[in-house]
């Protein structure tokens, strides 16, 4: 039965207090995973003094172990990245003159700066390929006369006009024009243009030319800036030095100029361009007449880099600042005869005989420090007829003495002096009309004229020539070397001039200004032997540089060579498309060359380009022409910024 609560026996309050107690001091510590700081600050009570130690490098090891993981993690996932901003400054020898695409082609800097400004049809890409820029695609017909271009939709001039096909005529047009007097004249002789609309245009070419492709990188004019000129005056245009529209990724900014002389010439972004925008901001060349000059500017960071740096001078360069890239380039150096102004140069055994007396591994070693290959006919390792089967002449002084001695008596330095002496005192007489009387060896020129005849002779006369030759007519042999005055043509110049003069030919050389040893020399043709370099293009057609038609200028057939079986397998690998058959005519025609010795071929050279260290993202290895360094110049940067993968 159930009691009244009054009548129910009492709790015990105080053993029920106690048991709730104990079971909330419990749970309490059960709540927390760690103990409070109240509660660890009296764990040193209970701690001997090994644990305390124990306890202290483990806290150590902790702290340092996440600190190291902090530091890992950051800089593992953390990178520096090329950001916008900076001007890139570039020392080059020799003045701008025509930045126009169809005259850039005769001035090595216009040729370098023009393509910054013009965009051209197509472009060589980053694997020396030619690709689409302006154009979106091609279709070649199978017989290869037929190239139908279809233009971008989505560019324009840098003043937003739109780009279009009649841009394109007018430009090819203006170049097809003899008054203008393009330097790409000969490569669009011929070619016919047909408008299917805006943006396409067919090419339709007479006959085949496995080359064309390359010709379509000139850079587009835009037509509503230029159709207005006369072309006959085309070349005297202000536009030429200061374009107001253009389709690169870059524009004309500012020009500083010291009279006539153009100081530099800035650039700034084109922002509507259609490509990928570069991370420089600016870019200024500074105009130099020596590459001594250039050097002085870098060294004193007037310049961050050098177009080009001769060997000698690249040597001077302080490597933990610079980066010196050595650049692969289709071009060779070679000695080229020309017969017309030397009748000995008609022999070929005695071209041979200039052959064999020339070490072209000394040259590449003491000349170039050996940067370069050897080369012996004119088509380069890695293109199309390239033949490392040819047959070549090697270094042997003492076969080519033997040559030599058939023909050319050997004399020594004094009769070689006598000689030379009464052949200059004739020809002086001869320019004074005067008739000296050999029998009894008088002459009415003076005493002081004889003794100036004689120091002339005497000065002419090298320490290391140790013989010279005469012919049975009693004339002395004797050649000139032309090249242009750098230290490197110079070099070598001397070089072959020594080995020469080993095998008794006595050997000149004459030194012509680089800027005007086209205009001077190699225009008219005013050489004996030309000591100069080529560039080939990615397409190494060797019918510009080889064809009869191409001996006069400005053809580039420098030796003037003629001979109709040359140019039937030059004409013939020029309309194939067929490489075997390329192949094929390209090496019968250097076996051909071997034969004649037109030339002789020397070394392929690097092309030094040098920059300060903090230009970054420069990926150079192999170019087509110097100006291609800059094909993937909107990779270059200065600036930087911290990111995270």
């Amino acid at each position: 039965m159930n009691l009244p609560n009054f009548l129910q026996p009492k709790k015990d309050k105080s053993k029920l207090v106690l048991k709730d107690f104990d079971k909330k001091l419990v749970n309490n510590l059960q709540n927390k995973i760690l103990p409070s700081w109240s509660q660890l600050k009296y764990l040193k009570r209970f701690l001997s003094k090994k644990e305390k130690i124990i306890l202290h490098i483990a806290v150590l090891v902790i702290i340092f172990t996440s600190i190291s993981w902090g530091v890992y993690f950051i800089f593992s996932h953390r990178v520096v990245l090329a950001t916008n901003g900076g001007e890139y400054i570039e020392g080059i020898v020799g003045q701008p003159k025509l930045l126009n695409p169809i005259f850039a082609p005769a001035n090595d800097v216009d040729t370098d700066i023009s393509p910054l400004l013009y965009a051209g049809l197509f472009k060589y890409g980053a694997n020396q390929k030619i690709v689409p820029d302006l154009a979106a695609n091609i279709i070649i017909s199978e017989d290869g006369l037929i190239y139908d271009v279809k233009l971008r939709q989505d560019i324009v001039w840098s003043d937003n006009i739109p780009i279009n096909i009649d841009d394109v005529i007018y430009t090819i047009e203006t170049i097809q024009t003899p008054t203008v007097n393009s330097p790409l004249y000969p490569a669009f002789q011929g070619v016919k243009m047909e408008k299917v609309d805006d943006y396409e245009i067919k090419f339709i070419l007479n006959e085949p030319f496995a080359s064309f492709l390359t010709s379509l990188t000139v850079g587009i004019l835009p037509e509503h800036v230029w159709q207005e000129i006369d072309p006959n005056s085309l070349n005297l245009d202000k536009g030429n030095l200061q374009p107001k529209v253009v389709s690169g990724p870059w524009k004309f900014s500012k020009m500083f100029k010291s009279g006539t002389d153009i100081q530099s010439l800035t650039l700034e972004k084109n922002k509507s361009y259609y490509g990928i925008p570069a991370f420089l901001d600016k870019l200024t060349f500074k105009f130099f007449y020596s590459y001594n000059e250039t050097f002085e500017a870098l060294r004193t960071n007037n310049i961050l880099a050098i177009s080009f740096l001769p060997e000698d001078l690249q040597k001077k360069i302080n490597s933990s600042k610079f980066n010196n890239y050595k650049i692969k380039l289709p071009q060779y150096t070679a000695l080229f005869f020309n017969e017309t102004k030397q009748k000995n140069l008609e022999d070929k055994e005695f071209k041979k005989a200039l052959a064999l007396a020339i070490d072209k591994e000394s040259i590449l070693k003491n000349a170039l420090n050996g940067n370069g290959e050897v080369v012996h006919s004119p088509i380069l390792s890695g293109n199309v007829g390239y033949y490392p089967e040819i047959e070549k002449i090697a270094f042997d002084p003492i076969k080519a003495n033997e040559v030599l001695d058939k023909n050319w008596s050997r004399i020594n330095p004094e009769e070689y002096f006598k000689l030379q002496n009464e052949a200059v005192m004739k020809d002086r007489m001869e320019q004074l009309e005067l008739m000296p009387d050999w029998e009894t060896n008088s002459t009415t020129l003076t005493a002081d004229a004889q003794t100036e005849v004689e120091n002339l002779v005497r000065q002419g006369m090298r320490p290391d020539q140790f013989f010279y030759r005469k012919n049975k007519d009693g004339e002395v042999l004797s050649l000139f070397i032309t090249t242009a005055e750098n230290s490197e043509y110079q070099q070598v110049a001397e070089t072959i001039a020594r080995f020469w003069r080993d095998i008794g030919i006595q050997t000149n050389i004459q030194l012509i200004d680089g800027k005007q040893i086209n205009k001077l020399v190699i225009k008219e043709r005013k050489y004996e032997i030309l000591l100069y370099g080529e560039i080939l293009g990615s397409d190494p057609d060797p019918y510009p540089f080889w064809h009869s038609s191409q001996a006069n200028y400005p053809g580039l057939n420098l030796s003037m060579y003629t001979s109709r079986v040359a140019d039937k397998y030059l004409e013939e690998a020029r309309i194939s498309t067929d490489e075997t058959v390329r192949e094929e005519n390209y090496k019968k025609f250097q076996d051909l060359l071997v034969t004649d010795l037109p030339a002789i071929f020397l070394y392929a050279p690097t092309y030094n380009f040098t920059a300060d260290d903090s230009i970054k993202g420069i990926e150079l290895n192999k170019i087509i022409n110097p100006s291609d360094r800059y094909n993937e110049l909107y990779k270059w940067y200065i600036k930087t910024k911290w990111g995270w993968k």
